[in-house]
């Protein structure tokens, strides 16, 4: 009787099989393009999910062929000779990953890290268990488990980034600022506006008002890469917070975003053009960090004063 209700289970153990092995190296390739840069990521997708299809389709044919894993009529379980096909599929996927998260260090929080490392690592502990136990099935689940917290993840994160910039918002600059209240942390504060985006919203339309924030947001992340964290804090207006460090790096993260204005405004007939200022918060020195927030901002308007003459318009939207 017991032979006879295993029979039954057949099919959904190997169903079951094809979903946890397909599934195996989703959560790495999903992660893999976290925050990726938009412009890149169509191709680059399009390329790197090939070997998940590979996968998909070997894993499906093994229904008949045994090629991953065999379910007798007994429904008796056994590996096959590409077992660890979707394992290596994985670790490439994982290593990939691994390396983005690393280029992109500077952009997470402490938390952020240990949230990723825990979706990183399950499916490794899962992939393990795997190979050393072939009678315990736990690929499934590690997966499920990763796509769950990698979704709470993804819910968080909107509630600390720009939609439309991919930069953090004020939300996550308020919560920044603050920390300073309580650590002892040096800062440098810069400020960048974006000039004439009022008149060119009502000359042009918003879709290219839009247009030139996105580009705008684009080049202060570039330039303040690896030295501070960028944020959109009001419609036209960013911060970039460097913690520790020197005017001289500062200032070279500014002498970029000039060049990267330059390079691109030679291709556009509405030119981007930012206005900026920055100082400096010292730990019992300074008032307090919205003290040094202001006078950066000060730093900023004088800026703008200065396009104005050199452009020979206004620049005070």
């Amino acid at each position: 009787m017991e032979l006879s209700s295993n029979k039954h289970l057949v099919i959904p153990h190997r169903i079951a099989n094809i979903i946890g092995f397909s599934l195996c190296p989703v959560v790495p390739y999903i992660l893999l393009f976290f925050n990726s840069k938009r412009e890149k990521g169509i191709f680059a997708n399009r390329i790197l999910a090939l070997p998940l299809y590979f996968n998909a389709f070997v894993c499906i044919s093994s229904y008949k062929t045994g090629w991953i894993f065999f379910v007798d009529a007994q429904n008796q379980y056994t590996r096959g000779n590409l077992f660890l096909l979707p394992t290596i599929i994985s670790i490439f996927y994982f290593v990939l990953m691994v390396i983005t998260v690393i280029e992109k260090s500077a952009e997470f929080e402490k938390n952020d890290k240990i949230i990723l490392s825990l979706i990183c690592f399950i499916p490794i502990i899962g992939i393990i268990i795997q190979i050393l136990f072939k009678e315990i099935l736990v690929i499934w689940g590690s997966v499920s488990i990763s796509l769950l917290i990698y979704y709470i993840f993804l819910r968080e994160s909107q509630f600390k980034h720009d939609v439309q910039t991919e930069l953090n918002n004020r939300s996550a600059f308020e919560k920044e600022m603050d920390q300073f209240l309580k650590g002892d942390k040096d800062a440098a504060i810069v400020v960048v506006d974006i000039n004439n985006l009022k008149s060119i919203n009502d000359k042009y339309g918003h879709k290219v008002g839009d247009e030139i924030i996105y580009h705008a947001a684009k080049i202060i992340q570039e330039s303040f890469s690896g030295i501070g964290k960028a944020f959109r804090i009001g419609g036209d207006e960013f911060c970039i917070i460097c913690k520790e460090t020197s005017r001289e790096q500062v200032d070279s993260a500014l002498t970029n975003l000039d060049h990267f204005l330059f390079a691109i405004n030679e291709k556009r007939d509405i030119k981007i053009v930012l206005a900026y200022g920055y100082s400096f918060y010292i730990k019992n020195e300074n008032e307090s960090i919205y003290s040094t927030f202001t006078q950066a901002d000060k730093a900023m308007y004088t800026h703008k004063a200065k396009l104005k003459g050199f452009y020979g318009r206004s620049v005070d939207d």
